[in-house]
Parts: C-alpha cells; structure tokens; sequence
C-alpha cells in the first residue's frame, strides 16, 4: 500500500496519492488532517507530453490493440511522472 503524501500545510500525510493524481492547477483538494486547499503549480502540465505522443502515435499505427497499447502506455508514464515529479502546494 503507498503511503499518503505529505500536507505542504501542515506536514501530516494526508493526501492519497489517487487525489493529487487528478488535480490539476485550476483545482484544489482538502487535506483530511488540518483542512488545508491543495493544489500543484501550472508547471505540472509538462507531464502531459508522453500522453499527447502516445496519442499522435496511435494515430500512425493500423492495429488498434497497439493504439490501445499506445495510449495506455502514454497515460501509465504520465500518472508516473505526475505522481513523482509534480508537487504539491499550498493553495
């Protein structure tokens, strides 16, 4: 089980990883331990990249199972990266 991630509030791990990996900049979650808005800076967006060739290569290929494939490889790096290298900020 991964561990919750820290509050830049209050410090606590508070944060399930599933919610920071669908926040975006324009959106903000609540930490459970003091009631802090969590959010990540615009600069996260740059993780989209592996997703959006994902997709473009998809477009180049005739099977479908290797577009799937594709696409799922795309979104798998881009919650990696999203999860390792965006951090959260305090809102």
């Amino acid at each position: 089980m991964v561990q919750p991630l820290e509050c830049p509030h209050c410090h606590k791990p508070a944060i399930p990883v599933w919610r920071k990996l669908f926040l975006g900049p324009a959106t903000a979650a609540t930490c459970s331990a003091c009631g802090g808005a969590v959010s990540v800076p615009w600069s996260g967006f740059w993780v989209i990249v592996p997703f959006l060739v994902a997709i473009v290569a998809a477009g180049f290929v005739s099977s479908t199972l290797i577009a799937a494939a594709f696409w799922i490889a795309g979104g798998v790096v881009m919650s990696w990266l999203h999860y390792r290298y965006v951090p959260l900020i305090a809102k």
